[in-house]
């Protein structure tokens, strides 16, 4: 009798802080729209639904559209977004580079390219998503094999391919600057010709990056290969409320840090960025004054 009640009372307490910490996003919400854009769509295409789904109800369990459609574009924007960090870091890295034929890789047209092409792969590579997704019990859920196979994607592209992109390329960044300044702390005269004042600043901040990236985003794909795996176990209701909460942990609340806190990783690492931002904002109020002397006229 008291196991029971013990197992439904850690249940209870554990859907009570889910329900909290789902109204908590609401401030990843509001500082995550205002920090940043390339994200801004994910995040309020995804964070009131599920806010919506602790007040009322979970649309993804009524529609089958929203079903399909909610996952595909949360997951392929995030997708954009970490190999568009990647991209970055190869771009640092080729900056820094000693060699000439490598920098000039570094080139904005190029930049344009990948990014391009970057979202077109993703938008199609996901396509399986909305098409396997469906409704079974009044869950939206990943059916049958494809539970397994969706793991393992996500381990892959998401929990391995990414982290280790990005911290290749970032020790080689670190590595080029180490060079940079060897050879202009042994030559006085030297000029570097090779990284900018600004270069280092988007250094500092893309390494920030990728640091909270591997720390927010690793635990998901392995989470999801665990949860298909154990699928046909007989679980306990302690066990099912226990890893309920570690998939709402894994897959919403810490996803949502990384696109939500970009912006304000930048403030807090560089000096430069907070300088621009300044100049930027006294611009745009000089600009907004001007046009109200003007209108007054």
């Amino acid at each position: 009798m008291n196991n029971s009640i013990n197992i439904s009372s850690l249940s209870y307490n554990l859907i009570q802080v889910q329900q909290n910490m789902t109204w908590s996003m609401m401030i990843f919400l509001i500082f995550g729209t205002i920090g940043n854009i390339s994200n801004t769509i994910a995040i309020i295409f995804s964070i009131p639904t599920g806010i919506y789904s602790v007040a009322q109800i979970n649309l993804t369990s009524y529609s089958l559209i929203f079903c399909k459609l909610r996952l595909y574009i949360y997951h392929t924007l995030l997708m954009i977004s970490r190999y568009l960090i990647i991209i970055a870091c190869i771009d640092r890295a080729c900056v820094s580079s000693r060699q000439v034929s490598i920098r000039n890789f570094s080139q904005i047209h190029i930049a344009r390219i990948l990014s391009c092409m970057t979202i077109i792969i993703w938008f199609i590579a996901t396509i399986h998503i909305p098409i396997m997704n469906t409704i079974e019990l009044d869950y939206c859920i990943m059916p049958g094999i494809y539970s397994l196979i969706f793991s393992i994607y996500a381990l892959i592209f998401a929990g391995i391919i990414p982290p280790v992109f990005m911290s290749i390329f970032s020790l080689i960044t670190l590595h080029n600057l180490h060079s940079i300044h060897v050879r202009i702390s042994t030559t006085s005269t030297q000029v570097n010709h090779r990284i900018r004042q600004r270069d280092f600043h988007l250094i500092r901040m893309l390494t920030a990056q990728v640091f909270i990236y591997i720390l927010t985003t690793t635990p998901y794909p392995i989470n999801t290969v665990y949860a298909a795996v154990t699928a046909r176990t007989n679980k306990s209701m302690d066990r099912q409320a226990i890893e309920s909460f570690i998939y709402f942990i894994t897959s919403s609340f810490l996803l949502f840090i990384n696109p939500t806190v970009s912006f304000y990783i930048y403030i807090a690492t560089t000096k430069a960025f907070r300088k621009e931002l300044k100049l930027a904002w006294i611009n745009l109020r000089q600009k907004m004054f001007s046009r109200r002397q003007e209108e007054s006229k």
